[in-house]
């Protein structure tokens, strides 16, 4: 095998990453001939295909292109844990910080932890993704992310998973709503009215599941992808909905109030988890950011 140099997989790694060998060369600051120059050399070395270049001029990895690309973001992240290692100062942390977080989850946890890096930790690249859980843990198995950060009920088991917090299920109702005062609410006191769900599976599924534990159908009467627009549907009296994670006020965009309390009957432990890539040692940024979630969730006593 001829030899392997980093800046070839750093070139690869871009090339996956912007999916074009014109978008890695301007992102890299080379010229396109020396990118495809460099991935030509790699794939030489490697003695495989690793992508499929389109007429388009886009490119796809192949299934050997895949697996290799995840390698390569490890042996990557490897060398630069290395050079920060000569430094033992948190304070002089750096280095990308690849964080992918659910929908729900990420207004609640992404801003505070930006603002943290920015703050104390000006040299690490804080970058962050949202999608459904099962799209991050997808870039968490192929090095795109360093960690996801999802529900627990969410979780797959062939990830690392790294709890930050308990969190328990709430009812979300209208100010005004007979129910508003009580500290905990029973879901048959709810059933019969019409539910308002998060359509991001497998929220719709989880959710059913619950009230059918207790005996009781949901009358499922709108779903949406945005939560905000539920909470909002709420406010004006036209059904109820569930949150696991209750932001810390409950005014709407169109400027209505809902309320969020917790559920009475037993469910289903969940918790806020950290994905992280099994059998590797987490880089000091990723322990970083965990730590300090643990700790600002912890400041804000959830409920467990």
């Amino acid at each position: 095998m001829s030899e392997i140099t980093l800046r070839q997989l750093q070139y690869y790694v871009s090339v996956i990453d912007h999916g074009s060998v014109t978008a890695a060369a301007a992102a890299c600051h080379i010229s396109q001939a020396a990118a495809s120059m460099a991935v030509g050399q790699l794939e030489k070395a490697v003695g495989a295909d690793l992508l499929i270049r389109t007429r388009s001029k886009k490119v796809v990895p192949t299934p050997a292109g895949l697996g290799f690309a995840a390698h390569a973001r490890a042996i990557l992240e490897r060398v630069a844990e290395a050079s920060d290692a000569v430094s033992e100062s948190l304070a002089e942390m750096r280095g990308a910080l690849r964080i992918g977080c659910s929908h729900t989850l990420s207004p609640r946890l992404v801003p505070a932890l930006v603002d943290h890096f920015v703050s104390n930790h000006p040299l690490v690249d804080v970058g962050f993704r949202e999608a459904a859980p099962s799209a991050l843990q997808d870039d968490v198995r192929n090095g795109r992310l360093d960690m996801a950060l999802v529900y627990e009920q969410q979780s797959d088991d062939d990830l690392e998973r790294v709890r930050i917090a308990t969190v328990r299920l709430h009812v979300v109702l209208p100010a005004g709503h007979a129910l508003a005062g009580r500290s905990s609410i029973g879901l048959a006191e709810i059933a019969e009215e019409p539910a308002i769900l998060l359509d991001i599976p497998p929220t719709v599924e989880r959710l059913t599941a619950v009230m059918r534990s207790a005996g009781l159908e949901p009358r499922i009467r709108w779903t949406s992808g945005n939560m905000e627009t539920i909470r909002s549907m709420v406010a004006r009296g036209l059904g109820y909905s569930f949150v696991n994670s209750p932001p810390a006020t409950g005014s709407t965009y169109e400027g209505g109030e809902v309320v969020f309390i917790p559920v009475a009957d037993r469910t289903a432990a969940n918790a806020i988890v950290a994905m992280l890539p099994p059998g590797q040692r987490a880089p000091r940024r990723v322990g970083a950011a965990i730590e300090f979630l643990r700790e600002t969730e912890r400041d804000c006593r959830v409920v467990a």
